[in-house]
């Protein structure tokens, strides 16, 4: 009978440097997303750590950086996770997802500022410091890539 294997499609020959050299960059917008993987990053770290130490350990028995309670790691790690998949995987929602990030980080930064508390999480003058310019620079790429996208709509 006749062979039924599928067919393999030929191999593509590696891109020349003139090909690489022609290929467009990726957006600024698209590696703000990707540097999400420093939240995913953090809030796996603490929620791994609360979950060997128990979830009622002091946040402040852990080194600077690390000072986040439960709820704050589970925050950063659902925001990274989702900015990475997004970063890595489905860029053209980037600047969506930047925006989104912007907008909700605002909200904690501001509440943990003005409020004392934000959702139940102390923020100390460092973590204020660190969220207050993470979302100075998301805000910037976001609004840039949203000014340029609306320019390149409009011609």
């Amino acid at each position: 009978m006749g062979d039924n294997r599928p067919v393999r499609a030929p191999e593509r020959a590696e891109p020349t440097d003139e090909e690489l050299d022609a290929t467009e960059p990726l957006p600024l917008v698209v590696w703000a997303a990707r540097c999400s993987a420093y939240f995913l990053a953090l809030g796996g770290v603490m929620l791994l750590s609360f979950a060997y130490y128990g979830f009622d350990t002091d946040p402040q028995s852990f080194p600077p950086g690390f000072r986040l309670n439960p709820l704050q790691a589970g925050v950063n790690f659902i925001w990274g996770l989702a900015g990475t998949l997004i970063g890595f995987f489905r860029p053209r929602f980037a600047t969506a997802f930047v925006l989104a990030f912007a907008a909700f980080y605002t909200l904690v930064a501001g509440l943990g500022t003005f409020a004392g508390s934000a959702l139940g999480m102390e923020l100390g003058t460092p973590a204020k410091v660190f969220y207050w310019v993470v979302v100075a620079g998301t805000w910037a790429v976001g609004l840039h890539a949203l000014r340029k996208r609306r320019g390149a709509a409009i011609s």
